[in-house]
């Protein structure tokens, strides 16, 4: 059954494709949408079911470790619903139409949105048959110009780039990717970037006063749209090309930007390695689905290797050099 969209004690989210109810606060502003909802998020006090599932063997169990040595997040396959586990911080219980967050640490609230809009989310889409790469993207007349990497080579700062020229972000961190129509398409994420402090002060000209993304850590999100930056896409768009970003330092390599293409068979290796859960999905079974996904795209979808100079100075040569690519891809 359909979950009506309520608004009393609820917040209303359009992110990935969907409109998300929630009794929990997320990190940006609530959509001004009616309807219904794809998918509830219902944060809870205990758990939601009346089975001691905890002694069943976990499916998938992360090599990451927490300070006490335990594996920092396990997956686990029960009749009733799939549970993500970040060790004694939450569980995440997952269904076709809701999610349910048992927060086992309460100091640990910020934790919540931290793992939906990341590990749970991904995980959630990839269930659906839509792979989610680990991608920024931006729009460029019309087309999605994907940025896909680890977290060192820069693939915000490239969007950010992109939208100081006046095109508009997607998505920052996660592109899911589905088939409509024919086409290859990447759904929007929320409108936000999360940038280091230098990268702030450079596109901004202020960091200070910004949310950090993690207690821990420095970097800021920073509000995308009226009253933030740049402008932002919320509706799916057809990908023009997916670059794989190397930043070089330029007293070594000097300041050149090159732009390579990368063979159809080297692109699927790359996308399942720079997939957002690769070895949740190898766990649960889907990776010959994805692995089919993929070599299919890769045929419609061209690949570049984007090697650039490290340097804010650089950057305008690098966007100029990337929408001359986008030219000849049209």
């Amino acid at each position: 059954m359909e979950n009506q969209i309520g608004t009393q004690n609820r917040f209303v989210y359009e992110i990935f494709g969907l409109i998300l109810v929630s009794n929990f606060p997320l990190t940006f502003q609530p959509a001004h949408c009616v309807g219904t909802a794809d998918l509830t998020l219902t944060c809870v006090d205990h758990c939601p079911l009346f089975i001691n599932w905890e002694q069943v063997k976990p499916t998938y169990a992360s090599s990451n470790r927490t300070d006490g040595g335990e594996s920092a997040g396990h997956l686990y396959r029960l009749d009733a619903c799939d549970v993500l586990r970040f060790t004694h911080v939450t569980d995440f219980y997952l269904w076709l139409d809701r999610i349910v967050c048992h927060l086992l640490d309460p100091t640990q609230d910020h934790m919540v949105g931290i793992h939906l809009l990341g590990t749970v989310l991904s995980f959630w889409l990839e269930r659906q048959g839509i792979p989610a790469l680990h991608a920024s993207a931006v729009v460029a007349d019309g087309r999605v110009a994907a940025f896909l990497s680890c977290s060192t080579s820069g693939k915000s700062v490239l969007a950010a780039a992109l939208m100081q020229g006046g095109y508009p972000l997607l998505t920052d961190d996660i592109l899911p990717v589905e088939r409509s129509g024919g086409a290859f398409v990447g759904r929007p994420g929320y409108p936000q970037i999360r940038l280091w402090p230098d990268e702030a002060q450079h596109f901004l000209g202020h960091y200070q006063d910004l949310e950090r993304v993690h207690p821990e850590l420095s970097k800021r999100r920073v509000p995308v749209g009226p009253d933030g930056f740049g402008t932002f896409c919320d509706e799916s768009q057809p990908l023009a090309c997916i670059y794989l970003p190397e930043r070089r330092d330029p007293a070594q390599w000097g300041t050149e930007i090159e732009i390579t293409p990368v063979s159809p068979r080297d692109a699927v290796i790359e996308l399942v390695r720079h997939s957002f859960t690769p070895r949740v999905v190898e766990a649960i079974g889907l990776q010959p689905q994805r692995l089919d996904f993929f070599a299919q795209m890769v045929q419609q979808v061209p690949m570049r290797r984007l090697a650039y100079p490290s340097g804010f100075e650089h950057l305008p040569r690098v966007r100029e050099a990337i929408l001359e690519d986008l030219e000849t891809l049209s």
